[in-house]
């Protein structure tokens, strides 16, 4: 796209309709997202939020507790009967990144549709490589993939992956093609008519179709109120830089509030060469926000979020003077349950004292919340100009609801699963409301002008990485290579996620924050502990640098 006379905007969007073809294991083009923008010479910085929402008929009992089930799946679920907050028609939100991804082109792109939308359609007529990693996202969702028709056809052959996930074929080819014709005949329809033959053209009444004889409850209603909005996204002034996060239910908001309090704990200098030190820190700073994540997010159409609080510099240094006194963190013991259950009825810090206007906080009371298992990806772009760009899309859960159009091609997401699916939290459901996503791209600038396109799919991990990565950049002057491959923890659990690289450190560790669990790196490949960042850097020179995690499914390429 940058060769062919576009921008970066052109160059992104080409990439998130491209992964919305070829991941579906992790994303689908009927999902959600964020994209930020930093516009050159002084055009300033701008989002497009098209983050997840739930149907207008959506309501708080509409699903039923498993209470015989209690399972920490990946990245830790509430159990559902039938888990039919994450698999089937019912657990679809309303899919708004084909109206974003043409809304964003339209107002900051340079090329056209058709042009943008082409390596897209190309790949769902040609299809994409089914090798050893989308064999083993098929294997852990076969069941569901089995049960729906569509699922079955576009992903299956004769009810199995196409090839054994551990043969040679899988990991060194040749590999057998995924080809989705009708998903590639519905994108030729959008590149030629727009988003509205999406959302009330014959497209939609397809989508519609399937989901009456589904049962479920997404309208038409639903998709013709999808209307992507470019608003200012949330920043924070940070050693100088400036951190942009989106202002939506997302991971933005607790990252910002980590960055915060590490600003309020080392005011002056970060500890950059004690690794035991400043990973401790870290540790310490992410137990603390995540209690409040679980506990005072949600929609705020809809609940009171102390968003001022939370990012108010006097709340950042009254928890950082606990850590510095030693004082423990709000971290459980393996025995003590679920920190997303746990803290979302039970207040660790009251933020609503910083949020001004004598605002009291809410009582939230639910029996426990819940957290869909990883599917997101991430594309950053950045071009001479000095334009730089990052979207998170997402299907919410590994091959989203496993339910597919048969009609269209397209892949319904699993929103509702991020939802908690009790009453009384922040973060139940109810029509028409956000659910709090962990999806957090984050731009940095300084003086206005570019210096940093960051984020990654990783379910709640995003978060922990999303701020180490712009510590390393913003504190450790990092180009994108060593900040994508110095070794990470994760904090947002009961229990700490460390590198292999970090073992001994995290040896020290353990007075604090307990005994770690290493994560091999070449198992990144298949697995989301420690996210998987994206990450492109301008440097004071102008040069730029992109990297991806190494050890997954990824390009990055400088032109």
């Amino acid at each position: 796209m940058i060769e062919a006379g576009g921008n970066a905007i052109d160059a992104a969007v080409a990439a998130a309709f491209v992964a919305g073809v070829i991941e579906p294991m992790e994303t689908t083009l009927a999902g959600t997202g964020f994209l930020l923008v930093n516009l050159p010479e002084g055009g300033g910085t701008h989002a497009v939020e098209f983050g997840p929402r739930g149907p207008a008929k959506a309501h708080a009992q509409m699903f039923e507790i498993d209470r015989s089930r209690a399972l920490d799946r990946g990245l830790g679920v509430s159990v559902v009967v039938g888990d039919a907050n994450i698999q089937g028609i019912l657990a679809a939100g309303v899919p708004s990144t084909i109206p974003a991804l043409i809304a964003a082109l339209a107002r900051f792109g340079k090329l056209s549709l058709a042009q943008v939308m082409a390596p897209a359609i190309r790949a769902a007529h040609d299809g994409f490589d089914a090798d050893s990693y989308f064999a083993l996202s098929a294997l852990a969702s076969l069941p569901a993939l089995r049960k729906d028709p569509g699922t079955r056809k576009t992903f299956l052959v004769n009810g199995d992956p196409p090839v054994a996930a551990h043969s040679g074929t899988a990991s060194y080819g040749p590999h057998p093609r995924i080809r989705q014709e009708a998903l590639g005949r519905s994108l030729e329809i959008i590149a030629a008519k727009g988003a509205a033959a999406f959302q009330s053209g014959e497209i939609a009444k397809d989508l519609m179709a399937t989901v009456r004889d589904l049962g479920g409850i997404l309208s038409a209603e639903d998709l013709r109120a999808v209307s992507p909005q470019v608003t200012q996204p949330r920043r924070l002034s940070f050693r100088g830089f400036d951190i942009w996060a989106p202002s939506a239910p997302s991971g933005g908001l607790t990252e910002l509030q980590m960055l915060t309090i590490w600003q309020a704990l080392h005011p002056e200098t970060p500890p950059l060469e004690d690794d035991a030190r400043r990973l401790r820190g870290l540790a310490e700073v992410s137990w603390h926000a995540f209690a409040d994540r679980y506990h005072w997010l949600g929609d705020p159409d809809f609940v009171a979020v102390p968003e001022t609080g939370l990012l108010s510099k006097e709340y950042a240094a009254t928890i950082a003077a606990t850590i510095r006194k030693g004082e423990a963190p709000p971290r459980l013991g393996p025995d003590d349950g679920l920190p997303w259950e746990v803290f979302a009825s039970r207040a660790v810090h009251d933020p609503w004292r910083y949020e001004g206007g004598g605002k009291k906080a809410p009582a939230w009371r639910p029996e426990g919340s819940t957290e869909p298992k990883a599917g997101t990806t991430h594309v950053s772009a950045m071009d001479g100009q000095g334009m730089a760009v990052t979207i998170t899309h997402t299907a919410a859960s590994m091959f989203g609801s496993q339910v597919v159009c048969e009609r269209t091609g397209f892949l319904f997401d699993a929103t509702m699963g991020w939802f908690n699916a009790r009453p009384g939290a922040a973060n139940s459901i109810a029509g028409g409301k956000r659910p709090l996503a962990n999806m957090g791209p984050l731009l940095i600038t300084r003086g206005g002008k570019s210096v940093a396109a960051i984020g990654a799919p990783g379910g709640r991990r995003i978060v922990n990485a999303m701020v180490q990565v712009a510590l390393d950049i913003t504190e450790r002057g990092m180009d994108a290579a060593a900040a994508v491959q110095a070794p990470r923890i994760d904090a947002s659990g009961s229990t700490l996620l460390a590198s292999e690289r970090l073992a001994a450190v995290a040896k020290e560790l353990e007075p604090t924050c307990g005994k770690a669990a290493l994560v091999p790196e070449q198992h990144q490949g298949f697995g989301y502990e420690l996210a998987r960042p994206v990450v492109v850097v301008r440097n004071g020179a102008g040069e730029i640098s992109a990297a991806t995690d190494p050890f997954v499914n990824g390009h990055a390429m400088s032109l």
